[in-house]
């Protein structure tokens, strides 16, 4: 690769008209002898989560990328959250784009500065014994994750979660017609506006991932069980307290029940004390936002059409369920390749890349569980769904949810031991907190600072 001449580029997103924005100034970019490229830049104004993509110049001023592949190695202060002054970027094009050559002065770097509150669109964070708190890293695209995102850390040692653009987007919940095998009390149609983005788990959680955080893992299906969903759960052990099949203690319920945080023997209370994120259990609103990924009633995640029969070819690309592989039996030996759950990951995402949001394991939500969700709203006809905004900042724009309380909670997205019409979007399950079977798992969100 020819020496890289300086070309460059400085860029920042836009932030919130309250918050400082933070500026990209005085971009370079040089390569030594030893072929390591060296970028330096002035951040100002904010701290701010950068981001670094390499351009060359294709003809005259139009300039293309040479693909996050390429560039997710670099070191120093990219990926990351970042101070400011004056800081340093190193790739190593060798390593990840060999055999390239340019001409004098035909590439630049582009240098994002992320604003805090609207930080990039993947992010990967740490949860081995080793983790340092706050330390997640982030990414623009797909392609920029390191590995990319089918790479087995995501399913063992890092959670992997996809930024949701939802605050204030208006979409209709629930099912309509179309879908035959619904039952219209359970899935009515609402309009509905939550009020925040946030991430949410790429994956189902997995036996690894739980492991390393709780330290025990009771799950049913033990063979070939690293990058299988974690399963044989309950709700109680997720927010209230840890390994225990007790009923929650009405202490329990009023000190650790949403929109409070989990308690610290909890799974998501060790999550956080493991990461310094506060993560949490998806609303309603919020899991079946993130399933449809603006896919309206009658199809599924990625576009395609729900066929009404208990045997869906469309259904059977995207998940794990009772007709192309996941059966009825129920064993402790049971491989993915035999029956059961599957390795997460294992079919197609939807059109937000997210995996197995249809079959595989049902998903616990934070709600409370009622029948007719269509009556669940507040006085402005706009906001639905346990929680509708993570930031525990504002509780104004909380809601009690369907209902303070009740006998059951919620849980999504069907499961290996179900037909295709228990996997729609809209379709709704309930158990009691403290149920445990091997069909429910979890997925997580979180805000990390989204606005």
């Amino acid at each position: 690769m020819k020496k890289l001449i300086i070309a460059s580029l400085a860029a920042a997103t836009s932030a919130a008209l309250s918050a400082a924005v933070p500026e990209i100034s005085g971009v370079t970019m040089s390569q030594g002898i030893s072929r390591l490229v060296t970028i330096t830049y002035t951040l100002a104004d904010a701290p701010a989560v950068i981001t670094l993509d390499v351009q060359t110049n294709v003809t005259g001023d139009v300039w293309a990328s040479i693909g996050g592949g390429a560039v997710w190695n670099a070191t120093g202060d990219v990926w990351k959250k970042v101070e400011t002054g004056s800081r340093t970027i190193t790739w190593r094009p060798d390593h990840s784009w060999p055999d390239h050559k340019i001409a004098d002065g035909g590439a630049r770097a582009v240098v994002t500065a992320w604003a805090l509150d609207n930080t990039p669109d993947y992010m990967a964070v740490d949860i081995t014994a080793a983790a340092q708190p706050n330390t997640q890293t982030y990414y623009p695209a797909a392609d920029f994750v390191p590995g990319g995102v089918t790479n087995a850390d995501y399913k063992t040692s890092v959670l992997l979660m996809r930024k949701i653009m939802a605050k204030d987007v208006t979409w209709t919940m629930g099912s309509t017609g179309v879908e035959t095998q619904r039952t219209a009390a359970y899935e009515a149609t609402h309009r509905v506006t939550l009020t925040n983005n946030y991430y949410i788990g790429v994956y189902e959680v997995t036996q690894s991932q739980w492991y390393e955080i709780a330290g025990y893992n009771n799950s049913n299906f033990t063979v070939e069980r690293s990058m299988r969903p974690v399963e044989w759960v309950c709700y109680n052990e997720l927010r209230l307290y840890g390994n225990s099949n007790a009923a929650a203690t009405a202490d329990q319920i009023a000190t650790f029940s949403w929109p409070k945080e989990p308690s610290s023997a909890s799974f998501l209370g060790k999550l956080k004390a493991r990461t310094g994120i506060c993560f949490d259990l998806p609303s309603e609103a919020q899991w079946e936002f993130a399933a449809r990924a603006g896919n309206g009633s009658g199809y599924w995640g990625d576009g395609t059409e729900i066929k009404n029969t208990d045997t869906d070819t469309n259904l059977g690309k995207l998940g794990r369920y009772t007709k192309n592989g996941g059966g009825t039996a129920l064993t402790d030996t049971l491989a993915p390749s035999a029956g059961g759950t599957d390795i997460v990951g294992s079919h197609k995402p939807n059109a937000w890349g997210i995996y197995d949001m249809h079959g595989n394991v049902w998903e616990w939500c934070l709600d409370w569980y009622q029948d007719n969700i269509a009556t669940a709203k507040d006085a402005s006809d706009k906001l639905y769904g346990g929680r509708v905004n993570i930031d525990s900042s504002n509780p104004a724009n909380y809601l009690s949810g369907a209902s303070a309380s009740g006998a059951s909670r919620v849980a999504r997205g069907g499961s290996w031991f179900g037909v295709a019409g228990n996997c729609r979007p809209a379709n709704r399950y309930n158990r009691t907190p403290t149920t445990r079977v091997a069909s429910i798992g979890i997925r997580v969100v979180c805000t990390a600072g989204l606005r």
